[in-house]
């Protein structure tokens, strides 16, 4: 006679190992200031210096006016297989005046963020298109010997010398 495990007890111990695989995995990514450091920050105190020794340097600069600075994090959690989602996006942009002093802070977060599409748009290249026939066959009898090579020499053309030259 045969014993066979019940199937209730096979998946009594089957699915907590399945179940730790959909464990919810949270991503920290970007700007990851210590505790009070922003809080430290005073709008006319501080020079650019100043700011990098108390919070670290910045996530991005921008691009047209370099008296712009961005410290940017954002938090993302994925479960199991699905498609990971932003729960926390922190964005904290300090702008300097001219003589390098900080004029200004402000604070943004996922509320303030903007959805933006992408253009599903294709911008045609020049050339045509090659069928895989085409691609495969296109390179027979294209390579010539290299200038002053006789039929089955094999390799890059030599100096003719034994030795290094000089």
């Amino acid at each position: 006679m045969r014993r066979t495990v019940p199937l209730f007890l096979a998946g009594a111990f089957l699915a907590p190992l399945a179940l730790a695989g959909c464990e919810n995995i949270v991503d920290q990514r970007g700007f990851a200031a210590t505790p009070g450091s922003v809080d430290k920050i005073e709008i006319g105190a501080q020079s650019r210096e100043d700011v990098v020794r108390l919070v670290g340097s910045p996530s991005a600069i921008a691009t047209f006016n370099p008296n712009v600075w961005y410290y940017i994090s954002q938090k993302q959690e994925t479960f199991a297989f699905l498609k990971s989602k932003i729960t926390e996006q922190k964005v904290m942009q300090l702008t300097f005046n001219d003589t390098g002093r900080l004029q200004a802070i402000k604070k943004y977060d996922l509320e303030d963020a903007e959805h933006i599409t992408m253009v599903s748009r294709i911008t045609p290249t020049a050339g045509k298109e090659l069928t895989v026939l085409e691609q495969i066959m296109g390179n027979v009898g294209r390579f010539a010997a290299p200038n002053g090579a006789t039929q089955g020499t094999v390799g890059a053309p030599t100096t003719g010398g034994s030795g290094p030259t000089q």
